[in-house]
């Protein structure tokens, strides 16, 4: 049988709630218990208190304790007007004048007492001075075993009342009332337990049910259901897993999007330099083209053509395997630029544009891959220069930007493109609206290039419109290019 996640946060929980309540309970009787025997030991105390003073009293009345034993008044007397004084007023209010040996008055007939002092009197003897018994068996000697109170006639100590200590334990009564205790915790637990039960299944539910809706979701996303969406309004952990789910379903579903656009691209890309190829060899195996060598030079253009498009698309597979090979050395920034703007001077003569470069003086000292940097910027430039109408203008800038790092930009005049193009400009085979289209030539690999090349330098290269009226490529390079991150 599987455990559902429900089954075992309910047991959790349930489990979590009974170690709390036997806690709770067991902590509750044994502080019931214990404070119920300091409640008997400290009533002891208080008897022997209550009947050192009503011996006091009696002997005070009688005028010494040798005048109250010569009346004929023992334990048996004190004990049956103890019981008489147990949870009436106080003694002074209610003792009344001393009687005779066989009168009525304050040694009476007993009532019955309100608690059983039985247990209590064969505990109980008036020592004298001397530590001879006066009244009652003599007890124990053991100092540890017995509890003292003085008798005090006119101030004076007299006697002493001695009383054996017990082990307390609860009469009938008293175990009543335990029980009824241990039972009222034992009822108070099963009700807790109860409530606990049901809201640790309420509670699972609550948290399991959009779980369980996550791992539908995730099984059809990984079915292929890219449009799959969660709908929730939660603002916890688990909402936040929901909508990252739906995030992640939706780029899933671009990137499959972008899968089967590259194939379709790449297909294309490869098919027109195929097609090309293969109809100049039909021509010169069917007659149609002489075999001179101005035919064989169109074939060779052919095929670095491909060539070329195959070295890209190999390039970028090694860039997204994170296998780009750069190899870092410490250059000059500006005479790397320099140098580049010089090699594209007479190209964009040709086309009719002014290529220029705005540097800052002295040497911008950087280690960064030069190979990879040169045809980073030599992609950049051939797109400014392939897609710029003459009369026109491309500017080379660079300059230091902040936290150690180098900008380098390439900016051409007209035409540009929309904000959406610019977005989508470093996307592998992608080409902008007609003003930058096919026509003009390129594999639309340059630019998707020229971004692998700077992650490897962990740089970043965006596309803005620009002030003169085409788009600003920024590249943004730290100057130390092979540090950690």
């Amino acid at each position: 049988m599987r455990i559902r996640l429900v089954h075992t946060q309910a047991l959790l929980l349930l489990s979590a709630v009974l170690m709390a309540v036997l806690a709770m309970g067991a902590l509750s009787a044994w502080n019931l218990r214990n404070g119920f025997s300091d409640y008997l030991a400290t009533r002891e105390v208080e008897r022997l208190e209550q009947f050192a003073l009503l011996v006091s009293e009696s002997a005070a009345q009688a005028g010494g304790m040798e005048a109250l034993e010569a009346r004929g008044i023992g334990l048996p007397e004190l004990f049956r007007e103890y019981g008489r004084m147990n949870g009436a007023p106080p003694l002074l209010e209610r003792l009344p004048s001393m009687p005779g040996p066989g009168g009525g008055g304050m040694f009476g007939p007993p009532p019955r007492p309100i608690d059983s002092i039985d247990a209590f009197k064969n505990r109980v003897a008036v020592y004298g001075l001397d530590g001879q018994a006066r009244l009652g068996r003599p007890l124990g000697r053991s100092a540890g075993d017995t509890i003292e109170r003085p008798v005090r006639v006119r101030n004076e100590v007299v006697a002493t009342v001695r009383m054996s200590q017990l082990k307390p334990v609860p009469n009938e009564v008293e175990l009543r009332f335990l029980n009824t205790q241990y039972h009222s915790i034992l009822a108070v637990a099963c009700v807790l337990l109860v409530m606990a039960l049901g809201a640790a299944l309420w509670i699972s539910g609550h948290w399991v049910r959009p779980l369980i809706a996550l791992q539908g979701a995730t099984e059809r996303i990984a079915q292929g259901e890219f449009d799959t969406r969660l709908h929730t309004k939660r603002t916890d952990e688990i909402g936040d897993a929901m909508r990252n789910i739906n995030h992640m379903a939706a780029g899933l579903k671009k990137l499959e999007g972008a899968r089967r656009r590259w194939i379709a691209d790449m297909s294309h890309e490869l098919r027109t330099p195929l097609t090309v190829l293969r109809g100049e060899i039909d021509a010169l195996i069917d007659g149609v083209i002489a075999l001179t060598p101005r035919a064989m030079l169109s074939l060779r253009e052919e095929v670095l053509q491909l060539n070329s498009l195959v070295d890209d698309l190999h390039l970028l597979a090694m860039s997204d395997l994170k296998a780009l090979p750069c190899y870092f050395e410490e250059v000059d920034a500006a005479r790397l630029l320099e140098g580049m703007v010089q090699r594209f001077a007479l190209r964009a003569a040709q086309r009719g544009l002014t290529l220029s470069l705005d540097i800052e003086p002295g040497p911008v000292l950087v280690r960064w891959d030069a190979k990879r940097i040169e045809q980073l910027v030599g992609n950049l430039l051939d797109n400014s220069l392939r897609y710029t109408d003459a009369p026109g203008q491309v500017l080379v800038r660079l300059r230091s930007g902040a936290a150690a790092r180098v900008v380098i930009e390439v900016e051409d005049s007209a035409p540009g493109v929309g904000a959406d193009e610019l977005l989508r400009m470093f996307e592998p085979l992608y080409r902008a609206d007609a003003a930058r289209g096919r026509s003009s030539g390129g594999s639309g690999l340059g630019l998707a290039i020229c971004e692998q090349i700077a992650k490897a330098h962990r740089g970043v290269i965006r596309a803005e419109a620009s002030a003169l009226g085409g788009v600003l490529l920024q590249l943004e390079l730290p100057r130390l290019g092979d540090e950690a991150a």
